[in-house]
């Protein structure tokens, strides 16, 4: 009797064991963070310019402005109108000022308008000057879009006056409602805003 007991009890605290270990989240189960990034893709629609731009030999571009902080490393998106919301194991792997400079400088150098594409963060006194409001970069799930808005303003640098400005707008269908799907969509707007800066600037 004592044996049976003794055995009836060896059994509940084991089936108790393993039914607590069953309802425990595996470790493995969390998903893990992924970064993104905005790589350059050549456009071979664009061809190298021969001209250079009169008088203007050399441009700096500017990093870009970004009025919400938030925007930075996470990547936003909206479940309804005038909603602001992050993914929580997506995030850009730069700061997207950063990742737009940087973009910025391939895509305008690829031009060839210019001798020379510098980064704002250089010394040399140029007589460009290219200034970035993002305005809007985030994807919006309930019309399975991103929608992204530039500013881009185009500065004499001696006299501090504005050569041009325009607005650039963009809204690309996502494949995928996902921050994967929103960025594979953010590239897309990339490709098209590097051929409709091309033109504006020549």
């Amino acid at each position: 009797m004592l044996i049976a007991s003794y055995f009836t009890r060896y059994f509940i605290i084991i089936s108790l064991l393993i039914s607590t270990i069953a309802c425990t989240p595996s470790i493995n189960q969390v998903k893990p963070q992924t970064f993104y990034s905005l790589p350059f893709q050549i456009d071979h629609n664009i061809p190298t310019s021969h001209t250079k731009v009169t008088n203007y030999d050399f441009i700096k571009i500017d990093l870009p402005h970004i009025s919400s902080n938030s925007m930075q490393q996470n990547i936003i998106y909206a479940n309804q109108p005038f909603e602001k919301n992050s993914y929580s194991q997506s995030k850009w792997k730069e700061s997207l000022a950063s990742m737009i400079q940087q973009w910025l400088v391939q895509s305008i150098d690829q031009t060839g308008l210019f001798k020379g594409v510098i980064r704002v963060n250089s010394r040399a006194r140029v007589p460009l000057i290219l200034e970035t409001d993002v305005v809007e970069f985030e994807h919006h799930t309930y019309d399975n879009s991103v929608h992204v808005s530039f500013r881009i303003i185009l500065i004499e640098n001696r006299t501090r006056k504005i050569v041009k400005q325009k607005l650039f707008n963009y809204q690309v269908i996502v494949t995928e409602n996902s921050a994967h799907g929103a960025v594979v969509a953010f590239n897309s707007v990339l490709k098209q805003f590097n051929h409709e800066l091309y033109l504006w600037l020549q």
